[in-house]
């Protein structure tokens, strides 16, 4: 029989401060976001004095940090810092994918054929007219077109509507003979012919209704859809060349710095009611200015450590990307892995390589038999621009995978499949189809 009794215990438990979930909002804070919280602090708190990052008092320079021992010289330089690149537009971000999924040597037809669309997203020029023009092989450039029509947004590019919507459909893995065959005749569905549409699909009203369904669900305009510049990316990091090695410094593009007004703090009496409630503005003051200060010096040092780790993509573009992880990280810093987490999620970073997000330098690691660690990143980009050079040849992922191995690249057919999916890449049976109606 059980008597009640009572029983004393001891425990450890975290307490979250204010201070401490103050400064671990901070960390999430984007360059934009954390503008906006200090100014509206800064309009509920009578003892903080905002003033623009360029303006606030500045440190002298400290000496440049080189370490020899490290494999890429580096510097970093918190008291230097620089403002970034004007904000990107709106056509930035598919910039920045014709970037990380085309070679060097592609990208300039890509950039003229992105000048080339029209407002809705299309291409009104034929492609034998523009490789003329660009003084390059028609089947190169159309491979380019092809993997530029499945960059988001997916089905610019296309020469057509029923090009356009073909893209989409593949993208979300709904292209079949049955919808090649619709769209092929689009002027049937135009004209409401759906006895004539039904003989031709060789399907039963039912199941042509949820193809229509389908169609209607697509953009059939793509190039209306481009992302707007309302919403600038604002990179919190800036690397760059720094002789043999590069620099890194914040960006004050949006840098807004807080500091006390001393002249009132000096003049809180604090045996008063105000007097006490200005205290507790100080207190609170000097805890903001605290994490603002942790949070700049935990950015820059996983910064750095990310840097220093990927240098080799800085200098040679995505296939150098190298495996990564956030544990990685965070035993180089001594920072906690949850720490790490809350500091690249939604950042940003102006690389020689355009602004890309914190999180595209982390990558699953694959290990090929002789004991070589690599990305997985590095292999999809590789496989895209495989995929973009084919030509006529058109590469079975049996082929891809022995390109692939024959490059040095431990990798299984199931995942050659498995990211060409993923990177919204057609089967070869459907590449051969678009190279024989183009």
């Amino acid at each position: 029989m059980l008597v009640p009794g009572l029983i004393q215990r001891q425990s450890q438990s975290l307490v979250m401060t204010p201070q401490l979930r103050q400064a671990i909002a901070l960390l999430q804070y984007t360059q934009t976001d954390l503008a906006q919280h200090l100014r509206q602090v800064c309009e509920t708190n009578p003892l903080l004095i905002l003033e623009p990052g360029d303006t606030a008092p500045k440190a002298a320079p400290a000496p440049e940090d080189f370490h020899d021992d490290d494999p890429d010289r580096f510097t970093t330089a918190p008291d230097r810092p620089e403002a970034a690149a004007p904000p990107p537009s709106d056509r930035d971000g598919l910039i920045l994918q014709i970037r990380l999924s085309l070679p060097p040597d592609d990208q300039h037809a890509a950039f003229h054929l992105l000048d080339s669309l029209d407002e809705t997203g299309r291409l009104p020029v034929s492609v034998p007219d523009l490789a003329v023009e660009l003084g390059i092989d028609a089947p190169r450039l159309e491979a380019i077109r092809q993997t530029l029509m499945h960059l988001e947004p997916v089905g610019l590019f296309a020469r057509s509507l029923a090009e356009c919507l073909a893209a989409q459909l593949r993208v979300r893995n709904r292209f079949d003979p049955a919808m090649q065959t619709l769209l092929d005749n689009l002027d049937l569905l135009a004209r409401r012919d759906w006895r004539r549409l039904r003989e031709k699909c060789a399907l039963d009203q039912d199941d042509l209704l949820d193809m229509l369904a389908e169609i209607q669900a697509l953009d059939p305009r793509p190039g209306l859809s481009l992302p707007p510049p309302a919403l600038p990316i604002e990179p919190d990091l800036i690397v760059r060349p720094n002789g043999t090695g590069f620099r890194l410094t914040l960006n004050t593009r949006l840098l807004l710095a807080v500091r006390l007004d001393d002249t009132l703090r000096a003049q809180i009496d604090g045996h008063t009611e105000a007097g006490r409630m200005l205290l507790a503005y100080a207190s609170e003051a000097t805890a903001l200015i605290r994490a603002l200060h942790s949070r700049k010096q935990s950015l820059l040092t996983v910064g750095r450590a990310i840097v220093q780790h990927q240098a080799a993509f800085l200098r040679d573009g995505p296939t150098a990307l190298r495996p990564l992880t956030m544990r990685e990280i965070a035993e180089r810093t001594e920072l906690h892995e949850s720490t790490i987490s809350r500091i690249v999620s939604s950042k940003y970073i102006d690389t020689p390589r355009g602004t890309v997000p914190l999180k595209l330098f982390f990558s699953t690691a694959l290990t090929s038999e002789d004991g070589t660690i690599q990305s997985a990143h590095a292999i999809q980009h590789r496989l895209q621009a495989l995929v973009a050079a084919e030509g006529d040849n058109v590469l079975s992922d049996d082929a891809l995978t022995g390109l692939l191995q024959k490059e040095g690249f431990s990798i299984q057919r199931r995942t050659v499949a498995k990211y060409r999916e993923g990177l919204g890449i057609a089967k070869s049976s459907q590449r051969k189809r678009l190279r024989r109606t183009s």
